[in-house]
């Protein structure tokens, strides 16, 4: 039994059970995978993988044991590269980030710059996708840090820190006939006019359809969107009113977009940094996120960490309209 083999057997796995992909992204080849993994059946005395000719179909039981023991190795022996990368040189490195495309747009700019301000020898990197996908990636260890709302997959073997209450408005095109109401916006309110939401893999979607089915009011949604400012777009044209995080507006930029309160409305969704339980995070990423929030500091972080405690949402603080 090697290294390498539980490389493979770990990389097939990550990659859908698809020989030609898992060659290609360890530069090897199919028939050199297969072998190894043969290999260690043999030595293990069982199969791992399910086989349907030239295909895998499955892994075993015993096969997703042993994957997981092949993942916690290779977690293993990475913390310790980790530790050796700080020792030799804390200030240089790779951080990898996974968020939404409106926190990177409308949250992350400053932090980044403070970041790389401080470390000019890290490579940071951003990785954009639904709350869904950053899980992904930040199980599968292809990011070191997640930055979103609540997903809809199951979080096994992360920890979420909650970091800010994400506080939704009303976006509206200039001259828009809501905005002579004096009193306030209701949910019947904004049902009178075509609505465009955020897609329903992001919690801000569904918390805002479930808003109206508590109210047994039925909104006319025309459109839905994965991007914030495609959907400020959209209603800039006329084409509805949407519901979009306070931060998504600005006065200054968004020039034919008029902004009402939504607060009484809709509740908070809550942004979370995800991260993996038995991961070690170099001094720079404690950093990183004391930057995100300074109510994690890195004595709090190694705490949540440890814990398998749901942590207290009243943790997150407000994000501020820009």
């Amino acid at each position: 039994m090697n290294l390498q083999q539980l490389r493979y057997l770990a990389e097939v796995a990550d990659r859908g059970l698809n020989l030609s992909r898992a060659a290609q992204a360890l530069h090897t080849s199919q028939p050199g995978i297969s072998k190894q993994i043969r290999l260690l059946e043999e030595e293990l005395h069982t199969e791992l993988l399910v086989r349907e000719g030239n295909r895998i179909t499955a892994l075993t039981a015993p096969g997703q044991e042993a994957l997981a023991i092949a993942q916690r190795v290779l977690r293993e022996l990475d913390n310790l590269r980790r530790v050796g990368e700080q020792a030799a040189d804390p200030e240089r490195g790779s951080l990898v980030i996974a968020t939404t495309h409106a926190h990177a747009r409308y949250l992350l700019i400053p932090i980044v710059q403070r970041f790389q301000a401080r470390f000019h020898g890290v490579n940071l990197s951003l990785r954009q996708g639904n709350p869904d996908q950053i899980m992904q990636l930040v199980q599968a260890g292809q990011a070191d840090l997640g930055l979103c709302t609540a997903p809809t997959v199951a979080t096994e073997g992360l920890a979420q820190l909650p970091c800010y209450r994400i506080w939704r408005c009303v976006l509206l095109p200039q001259g828009h006939a809501l905005l002579q109401k004096t009193q306030p916006l209701t949910h019947r309110d904004l049902a009178a006019y075509p609505m465009i939401t955020l897609d329903a893999s992001f919690a801000g979607g569904v918390a805002i359809l479930e808003s109206f089915a508590k109210e047994q009011i039925q909104p006319q949604v025309v459109l839905s969107a994965t991007d914030a400012d495609v959907i400020k777009a959209f209603v800039a044209s006329g084409m509805g009113i949407a519901t979009l995080p306070e931060w998504a507006f600005d006065a200054r930029r968004d020039q034919g977009l008029a902004r009402m309160e939504a607060r009484h409305l809709f509740r908070p969704a809550i942004s979370s940094l995800w991260l993996q339980r038995h991961q070690y995070l170099r001094g720079y990423a404690y950093e990183f996120i004391r930057m995100l929030s300074e109510v994690w500091q890195a004595p709090r972080v190694r705490e949540a960490l440890a814990s398998e405690q749901p942590l207290d949402e009243s943790l997150a603080v407000d994000v501020q309209p820009g």
